[in-house]
């Protein structure tokens, strides 16, 4: 009976018709061992049959589906005997919506318990992982020695520095979306993008005129509407920018490896300690919920430890 639950023909079918990526896979299957060690726990005996799973207290032989307070029970159990984080009982709740969800949807079960079932919250903390004015500053120092004619690892991290865009918006911003005389960028392509403007300063509008013009971007020009950031037209692969910065850091001496969203971050304090007011630096970084913001920038007293007055090149 120790697996009852894995061995039963639910979990066989949705095991077998489960399609979202393996280590997602993995915690789901976590979660529902967890899940069968509650109910072993809880005194389950016989066939799993969801449909029959309590039993009438006045009729034996009638039955009736397992219902939601069996669920309220289980996050109980995780929460207080075995004492999981706040993040495993949120992917145990997403775990069992997807296996009730599976199961109804494959007219396995006549009821499915999780409908509606709220998904607990939890925060996850951002490490703060900007870099300093020093650093930022030695990044770009590296990228013009590694690049100092084509400039494109220069311009585009100067970018990401001003604009807090993320690496997907980045490597799908049109020529065309860059207004170089009004000094805005219109943000429209990328994962989780909301469209947005973003203003840039006019030294790097000045940039940007310069690096388009180069013999070696004008190669593959489409009188605006090619990526400001391309490889023979087609967009750069993250990859290549992963590179790029592992290139830049080792250049520069940094003791790690800079990530396009530490860019992202260092540009949200920029903008803090330039006056910016938080729902402005939300609509400059494009999140929804002004709670992310305020997960990238500190207390201003941390702040003034980490940056000087601003930042230019």
């Amino acid at each position: 009976m120790e697996r009852f639950l894995q061995n039963s023909i639910y979990y066989q079918n949705w095991k077998k018709h489960f399609t979202l990526a393996k280590s997602t896979r993995s915690k789901y299957e976590i979660a529902l061992r967890r899940f069968e060690a509650y109910l072993l726990k809880q005194g389950f005996d016989g066939e799993l049959d969801f449909d029959r799973f309590h039993a009438d207290k006045k009729f034996p032989d009638r039955f009736s589906p397992i219902k939601r307070k069996v669920i309220d029970h289980f996050v109980q159990f995780l929460i207080h005997d075995l004492q999981v984080s706040d993040s495993t009982v949120s992917i145990s709740v997403t775990a069992l919506k997807n296996f009730f969800g599976f199961l109804y949807d494959m007219d396995l079960i006549q009821q499915n318990p999780m409908i509606n079932y709220p998904t607990p919250k939890f925060e996850r903390g951002i490490q703060n992982t900007a870099l300093s004015k020093e650093d930022s500053l030695e990044v770009l120092r590296a990228a013009l020695r590694l690049d100092p004619f084509y400039r494109r690892g220069f311009v585009m991290i100067w970018l990401m520095l001003i604009t807090g865009m993320r690496i997907s918006e980045v490597r799908f911003l049109r020529c065309s979306r860059v207004k170089l005389e009004s000094k805005i960028v219109h943000i429209f392509e990328g994962q989780k993008t909301t469209k947005r403007s973003a203003a840039i300063s006019k030294d790097l509008a000045d940039e940007i005129t310069r690096y388009i013009n180069h013999p070696q971007y004008l190669e593959w020009s489409k009188q605006g509407d090619e990526f400001l950031f391309n490889n023979k037209g087609n967009p750069l692969q993250p990859r290549v920018i992963t590179r790029l910065l592992d290139r830049v850091s080792n250049e520069a001496g940094l003791s790690r490896s800079v990530r396009a969203h530490d860019l992202r971050r260092t540009a949200a304090y920029l903008m803090q300690i330039g006056g910016l007011s938080m729902v402005e630096i939300q609509h400059q970084l494009g999140h929804v919920d002004l709670a992310t913001t305020l997960q990238y920038v500190p207390a201003l007293g941390e702040l003034a430890r980490i940056f000087e007055d601003s930042f230019d090149y």
